[in-house]
């Protein structure tokens, strides 16, 4: 009797431990949750909230000097649907093996979710590179779900616009185009604690096939979404990246006899980077005895674009500067000297430079033009005008010739009529 009792006890240990097994191991261990209910983000590399899925689209923004800048006007979609799996399986870390299942559509909504990133809101951008994230989010129904199993579905990114038309350069400095755009994710369901109903415990969110075969080391696959896991870098694989750079104006007026409230009118003429469109926002400060003509006012403020050459003055000095303008572009500067006298122009990189040129006398009218800078990193532009007392000697100089001659034709002459006088006599 005892032993018969023994078997029938140890016949029902084992056949709970087979039915805890394939309600949870069997389809990856529960660390989706916390042991205060919470949803732990971490352990699947993605945002929910068990029935809510939440696809992080990210963006590095680049900038030398570490200011803010515009977003680029851009809208990410994700399209999910059912992948086909074929014979792929996941292996838990106790080797447990169970088949994956197409996605139930029926399941999930919307069909795709959207990303924007506008002009109007800002990013901060620094030298290393600064993400930001945002999220598209999918909510499922647990109800759809009658059988417990991994469903795997497909996730595709597509964008409204090329990333090249907005300054998203490709996320690899070796690499000409964009990354796969097709992420694929793993939903593990299981029976409830009453073991009446299905629900959601767990998502993968992984880079790979339809056909992928996970086993539990796997874990480089994972992905938090459209992101990379080291985002300081343009080596590595996931990662848009919106590089600016920045161009600054800087003026003096210099010399005894200078004007020194003179502003000289400047123009900036810009070329876009390949690829780009019009339209592209840039933001401005011009400091006291500065102008730069604003090209219009939008929710976050004043602005110029690059489509036109842009007009300015620059006074005493006065800085202008244009922050955000696409990596790769091009900016030309032109001075004019609207004053009545010369002056001697120079211009370099630093105050104290003449790499663009230098002592360029300009007339009234007249033009001076630093060549078309690429924007690869910041460009600052220091422009002087001087204009000298002039030299009073150098005045009579010019004309103590004339006067000699000028003299010696009045002595001659002296002499001449003297001699017409004693040859009378």
């Amino acid at each position: 009797m005892k032993r018969n009792l023994l078997k029938r006890i140890g016949a029902v240990a084992l056949a709970a431990a087979v039915s805890l097994t394939m309600g949870t191991a069997a389809f990856a261990a529960d660390t989706g949750v916390n042991t205060d209910g919470t949803w732990d983000d971490t352990s699947h590399g993605i945002n929910s909230s068990k029935t809510t899925l939440n696809v992080a689209k990210e963006i590095v923004f680049k900038n030398s000097e570490s200011t803010t800048v515009r977003q680029p006007n851009i809208t990410y979609t994700y399209t999910i649907a059912s992948a086909t799996p074929g014979e792929a399986k996941i292996t838990d870390a106790d080797g447990i093996t169970v088949n994956v299942k197409a996605g139930l559509t029926a399941a999930v909504t919307p069909g795709a979710a959207t990303v924007a990133f506008v002009d109007t809101d800002t990013a901060d951008a620094t030298a290393a590179g600064n993400a930001l994230k945002k999220y598209a989010s999918f909510t499922f129904d647990n109800a759809k779900f009658t059988d417990p199993g991994v469903y795997r579905y497909s996730i595709t990114e597509s964008t409204n616009v090329t990333k090249a038309s907005v300054g998203i350069t490709p996320e690899k400095k070796t690499e000409t185009s964009a990354y796969d755009p097709v992420r694929y994710l793993d939903v593990y369901v299981k029976k409830n604690a009453a073991g009446t109903a299905c629900e959601i415990y767990g998502y993968v969110l992984f880079e790979g096939t339809a056909t992928t075969v996970i086993t539990s080391s796997d874990v480089s696959m994972k992905s938090e979404g459209y992101v990379n896991t080291a985002t300081a870098s343009d080596e590595q694989a996931d990662v848009d990246v919106y590089k600016t750079e920045n161009l600054a104006i800087y003026k003096t007026i210099t010399g005894t006899m200078a004007d020194v409230n003179n502003k000289f009118p400047v123009s900036i003429a810009m070329t876009k980077a390949s690829g780009l469109s019009n339209g592209i926002k840039l933001d401005f400060t011009a400091s006291e005895n500065a102008e730069l003509t604003k090209t219009d006012t939008d929710a976050k403020g004043d602005y110029v674009t690059m489509d036109n050459a842009l007009a300015g003055k620059v006074g005493q000095d006065s800085v202008i500067t244009i922050t955000g303008i696409p990596y790769g572009s091009t900016a030309a500067v032109t001075e004019t000297n609207n004053a009545p006298d010369s002056y001697k122009v120079s211009a370099g990189k630093t105050a104290t430079t003449t790499e663009f040129f230098k002592d360029k006398i300009v007339a009234t009218n007249g033009t001076a033009t630093v060549d078309a800078q690429t924007l690869n990193a910041k460009v600052s532009i220091y422009i002087t005008n001087k204009l000298d007392a002039i030299s009073p000697t150098n005045v009579v100089m010019r004309f103590a010739p004339f006067l000699f001659i000028f003299g010696a034709a009045i002595l001659l002459l002296v002499v001449m009529r003297r001699r017409r006088t004693q040859d009378a006599e």
